[in-house]
């Protein structure tokens, strides 16, 4: 028996009331929704302004919504108006402030003009999660050389415009915390994923990089790398389900709250000693994938 996060569609619209999570107790019986208060203090990012890059759904959408309830002011971007719109106004009906700026990542003057709409609303910004990424399972022999290109483009120097651009701009005097959103393929091969692994992997590397040059301003910058996470466009587009809880040794699906959680401590001061790190939020999947038959088992 044990505490599951609930799936992204349930996460959306009733995993927090108030300070409060809602979760999924797995038991023999089935499963029952309970909630809990939150593990984090309601305060936990007050006075803080934070900006998520696709923002507007899955993980991003997650990861705004917990910033924004442990107190931040939260902008979000990226390319799809509408599904800014609709996100923010679920924030500021749950009484978050909140703003969003239309983003395509792989453009520098856009990511210029997101920076600064944020420093003329708030002057200030402590919190960068880079999230905006591309992706689609294509084999190698089938994946056109602008297919790989686009996703480069998007994970890798989107991630970069926004890093740069957000230090010089803001974090180098006022110091901070970025958080890259990467994937667990540094050390693996993953079929159909070769843009992807590349790109995030170039991410991984960017993020030890950083965390080297800014330091010395206050800025820790880390990565966290997600398994397979429900109701997400990734999950949709890759795939998971069964498949996806047999190959994590917990035995689950994660929800976007289980990368907001490490999100809302990577940005708390219990996390003030660690930086330039890559940590895996997979339920044990990426350290699991090879396995033997129980001994005396006929597999």
């Amino acid at each position: 028996m044990g505490f599951v996060a609930l799936g992204a569609v349930e996460q959306d619209s009733a995993c927090r009331i108030g300070n409060r999570i809602s979760y999924a107790l797995r038991s023999p019986g089935g499963i029952e929704e309970v909630t809990k208060m939150s593990d984090f203090r309601a305060d936990l990012c007050a006075d803080r302004v934070a900006l998520v890059t696709g923002g507007g759904t899955g993980i991003g959408r997650g990861i705004a919504r917990a910033l924004g309830e442990h107190g931040a002011r939260v902008c979000i971007a990226s390319r799809r108006s509408d599904v800014l719109e609709a996100a923010v106004k679920e924030l500021e009906g749950d009484g978050i402030e909140a703003m969003w700026v239309p983003c395509d990542v792989r453009e520098p003057d856009q990511v210029e003009a997101v920076i600064e709409a944020i420093l003329a609303r708030w002057g200030r910004l402590d919190i960068v999660i880079n999230n905006a990424a591309g992706n689609f399972p294509a084999a190698i022999e089938g994946l056109s050389y602008n297919g790989f290109k686009a996703v480069v483009d998007i994970d890798l120097r989107g991630t970069y415009h926004v890093t740069k651009v957000a230090f010089e701009r803001a974090l180098k005097e006022g110091g901070g915390h970025i958080v890259n959103i990467t994937a667990p393929f540094e050390r693996m091969g993953v079929a159909f994923q070769a843009h992807v692994a590349a790109a995030k992997t170039g991410v991984d590397s960017l993020t030890r990089t950083c965390a080297v040059e800014f330091g010395p301003h206050g800025v820790r910058v880390n990565a966290l790398a997600p398994g397979a996470i429900g109701g997400t466009e990734g999950m949709e587009r890759v795939g998971g389900g069964d498949a996806g809880e047999a190959r994590c040794p917990l035995r689950y699906v994660g929800a976007p709250l289980d990368i907001a959680n490490a999100v809302l401590f990577l940005c708390s001061s219990a996390a003030a000693y660690i930086s330039g790190q890559v940590i895996c939020v997979d339920g044990g999947a990426a350290v699991g994938m090879m396995q033997i038959p129980p001994p005396g088992s006929d597999a």
